[in-house]
């Protein structure tokens, strides 16, 4: 797969962040009875790989920040991403799961959330569809759009959110996590938001 989709007419250039790797410590799941277990880091490369075919189809440009299996120090995706920044109009999406405590034991917590950096209003707007499409789509409990001091969100020349789809600390949403036709349509609520904001190019952030 190529690292950047090759389309012309997006409006925007959507830099999909597939953070983690391999070697990020924690990050999964307890191990079932069966031996399945969710690694997130797999969970946020499928979903993005399955988003920029999507987003070909429908003509809209998009690149993954991350092809490498290893984790990338944030400090290196945030520059990254801030490099096609200049050339380019760009916003940028985080896809993640969820956890609730050590992730030694599945705990209660279940839906989504979708994060922005308090200071950008722009990605205040994004966050908000964004989240408006994956409870719509998913059916999942709205847990809200919420202020994030994370790097990947504070430290991009761009607005940039990160979402957090389902709990793989709850044992019930595991089994739609492990599930690759459902991260199929975790893909596609992402993408359905995406194409909303296209379609209404920067007037989107006017409204």
């Amino acid at each position: 797969m190529n690292q950047t989709s090759n389309n012309s007419n997006g409006k925007f250039l959507w830099i999909l962040d597939n953070g983690h790797g391999v070697d990020t410590p924690g990050k999964r799941s307890p191990v079932l009875m069966d031996g399945r277990q969710f690694r997130e880091y797999l969970f946020n490369r499928e979903v993005v790989a399955k988003m920029i075919p999507m987003l070909d189809q429908m003509g809209l440009r998009a690149h993954r920040l991350v092809p490498e299996e290893n984790d990338v120090p944030l400090s290196t995706r945030v520059a990254r991403a801030n490099k096609l920044n200049k050339p380019n109009i760009c916003l940028l999406v985080a896809v993640h799961s969820n956890a609730y405590g050590d992730g030694s034991r599945f705990t209660s917590p279940r839906g989504i959330e979708t994060y922005y950096y308090e200071t950008s209003e722009g990605a205040k707007k994004i966050a908000e569809m964004f989240q408006e499409n994956l409870t719509q789509i998913t059916g999942w409990k709205d847990r809200g759009v919420r202020r994030g001091d994370f790097q990947i969100l504070r430290d991009t020349s761009m607005p940039a959110i990160l979402t957090e789809t389902g709990f793989y600390t709850n044992r019930e949403q595991l089994e739609y996590l492990l599930d690759s036709n459902w991260r199929e349509t975790i893909a596609a609520a992402h993408v359905e938001a995406i194409k909303e904001i296209e379609e209404m190019g920067p007037k989107f952030f006017q409204s």
